[in-house]
């Protein structure tokens, strides 16, 4: 069978699947999975709601499990003292634990409410987070994990936190209809860790769940934090939102899906602006370079706008000399003083975290676009399972979750 390791029990507490030697949990996982309301018809249950989610998370933790079919594979494997601390009914009859089908999972994610799972999520999470045992390398991770680790550690952070807004198409998962489903997220820079979730309803877009979503995380003060999002979000509803009812600060991208405050922007005297700052890097097989120039503006053009931000970006593949050049534009409603060049610029590029450390991840070592769930709001709740996996892997020191899921796939010695 599969067995999980100490630090997957770290981040599930004291009711996830054992682990050969594994130490006394900080918290336990299970707890807050009850807090999640169960929708189904209390006659006939056989399955608490929480043990069937933490099957979820514990299965799809090792790799290759990426399934409904995989995570029923994995239960059915666990030995009887696993499934005894994942909450699985005890049968008298045969004097063994039950074991739940797939069938018995699908119903059962198809109507939890993936906000409500977010939510409990993230407060595990931040329980987790708390001792700082992100500062502890797990035992198995490797040199270069550790480098990684201590780079993002010495990064000089802006005076403010940000949290990143984006959608992501989930393309394996088609509704009846033929409609894709999407899910816009709300990520936090720092740690990549996700605040809040919301599956887009058919015949609607991000637009009209922009603020809901961050109601949805009306316990975290947002006084002061920035909202960073893509053009689409470049809304004057949102920047009212944001800056009159919670107090924040935005960040929007502008592109010509705002086509009249697109030709401002571009319109400003950017030839007569000095670049105020420049950034080299090199990696993943390329050198970059990074411009950044500030204009001073009011708030006529945009609501409660400050200063309006172009940012030139060059690259050339390494070993070549032909470079490449695009250029962003962005509007805040942060002042000079509030937000230097230096600043702004780590923001624009961290927005970009929601990509690559949660979109990415999820679809490349979890196989999310691979996925056809579809039922109701299946693929919500799985999504919202990687999650758990992907931020408490990263909360207890792992920085390659491909990784981290290799390592909790221990393969018994007998066959």
């Amino acid at each position: 069978m599969l067995a999980v390791s100490s630090s997957l029990i770290a981040g599930a507490g004291h009711a996830a699947a054992a682990s050969v030697g594994a130490g006394s949990p900080p918290a336990g996982l299970l707890d807050r999975l009850a807090q999640v309301a169960d929708p189904r018809d209390p006659r006939g249950v056989r399955y608490r709601l929480a043990t069937l989610l933490a099957i979820g998370v514990c299965a799809m933790s090792a790799a290759g499990h990426n399934s409904l079919t995989a995570i029923a594979e994995w239960v059915r494997r666990c030995e009887q003292r696993e499934l005894a601390r994942l909450g699985c009914p005890f049968n008298p009859v045969t004097g063994r634990y039950r074991v739940p089908d797939e069938r018995t999972l699908r119903d059962a994610y198809a109507r939890v409410d993936p906000a409500v799972l977010t939510g409990v999520g993230y407060g595990h999470l931040a329980a987790l987070a708390r001792p700082a045992i992100a500062a502890v390398t797990p035992d198995g991770v490797g040199e270069r994990e550790q480098r990684r680790a201590h780079r993002a550690a010495a990064t000089d952070r802006p005076r403010r936190a940000a949290i990143a807004v984006d959608g992501k198409c989930l393309r394996g998962a088609k509704r009846p209809d033929g409609s894709r489903v999407f899910i816009l997220s709300a990520v936090r820079h720092a740690d990549a860790v996700t605040l809040a979730a919301r599956q887009i309803a058919a015949k609607t877009n991000e637009i009209g769940e922009f603020a809901p979503l961050l109601d949805q995380i009306g316990d975290i003060d947002l006084t002061d934090v920035v909202i960073t999002a893509d053009a689409m979000h470049a809304q004057r509803a949102h920047a009212v939102y944001l800056v009159q009812q919670r107090h924040a600060h935005y960040l929007f991208t502008v592109k010509d899906n705002q086509p009249t405050l697109a030709a401002q922007l571009r319109r400003l005297p950017w030839k007569q602006v000095p670049i105020l700052h420049r950034q080299s890097s090199r990696g993943h097989g390329r050198a970059e370079i990074r411009e950044v120039q500030v204009v001073t503006v009011d708030d006529v053009m945009f609501p409660h706008a400050r200063q309006v931000v172009r940012i030139r970006r060059r690259r050339r593949a390494l070993g070549t000399k032909r470079w490449t050049s695009e250029v962003i534009y962005a509007i805040t409603d942060l002042p000079t003083h509030q937000a230097r060049p230096e600043e702004i610029a780590v923001w624009a590029r961290e927005h970009w975290t929601i990509e690559n450390s949660v979109h990415w991840i999820r679809d490349v070592t979890f196989g999310e676009d691979a996925s056809q769930v579809r039922a109701d709001n299946t693929p919500a709740v799985m999504a919202a399972l990687r999650d758990i996996i992907r931020g408490t892997f990263r909360l207890t020191g792992w920085v390659n979750t491909a990784s981290a899921r290799r390592a909790h796939t221990i393969p018994t010695a007998t066959l």
